[in-house]
């Protein structure tokens, strides 16, 4: 009966060591909290766990990630890879930087009055013309910025670029926005919305024609075929 209990207890005792060594922490660690990419640029999530882990981006407009953690950067701006398993998340920030920059992104200057736009960006204004607030040589790239005013609010955006710097505009555009195709109906080169999904668009930018030396780029309120 000693022998039997004896063995009873090494049983128990072996079997008790092996559950305590199988036991999980819920600890995700990470090698990287935050980086910086510019578009198309990659980071692989580096991350640590005795569980499965998963990994989704907060917003795809800024950076997508796939299943073994690969992110791609895409339009400018920041966002989070949330990284989960059973028990716990933990967040990767993603900031997209501009490899381009002409100047500022304008979209969110539609919608302002005439007095933000005059205190942002200075009472140099040389249109002269209640409808309009023209600025001249805005950046080294910008010939003319210009605000369209309507009841005291910002209706449309408009900036003038060198036919020269197309390249470079091009990049500019295509890092912030959707590129949406050409517009055969008028004299369009290009169209962008300023995001992949139909109800989160506020914006629509058209690159035109404006004389043998200029592009325009215009930027209007979105307002949905349907």
């Amino acid at each position: 009966m000693k022998r039997k209990s004896l063995a009873a207890l090494v049983m128990a005792a072996v079997i008790f060591a092996s559950c305590k060594e199988e036991e999980k922490s819920p600890e995700i660690t990470l090698e990287k909290d935050s980086v910086t990419l510019t578009s198309g640029g990659e980071f692989l999530v580096n991350a640590t766990s005795d569980y499965d882990l998963t990994f989704k981006s907060e917003d795809e407009y800024h950076a997508k990630v796939d299943e073994k953690g690969l992110v791609t950067a895409k339009y400018i701006g920041e966002t989070n890879i949330v990284v989960s398993n059973s028990e716990n998340s933990k967040k990767v920030k993603i900031t997209v930087e501009p490899e381009y920059d002409i100047c500022e992104d304008l979209c969110p200057y539609l919608g302002k009055t005439k007095s933000q736009i005059l205190s942002k960006f200075g009472d140099n204004d040389i249109s002269n013309n209640e409808k309009y607030i023209t600025y001249e040589d805005y950046t080294s790239y910008v010939h003319y910025l210009t605000f369209r005013i309507e009841n005291d609010v910002v209706i449309g955006i408009a900036i003038s670029v060198n036919k020269s710097y197309w390249s470079i505009l091009e990049g500019y555009l295509k890092e912030r926005y959707v590129f949406a195709g050409k517009n055969d109906g008028i004299d369009v080169i290009y169209k962008y919305f300023d995001n992949t999904d139909e109800a989160k668009i506020k914006t629509m930018i058209l690159v035109t024609g404006y004389d043998d030396t200029y592009l325009a780029v215009t930027y209007h309120p979105y307002k949905s075929s349907k």
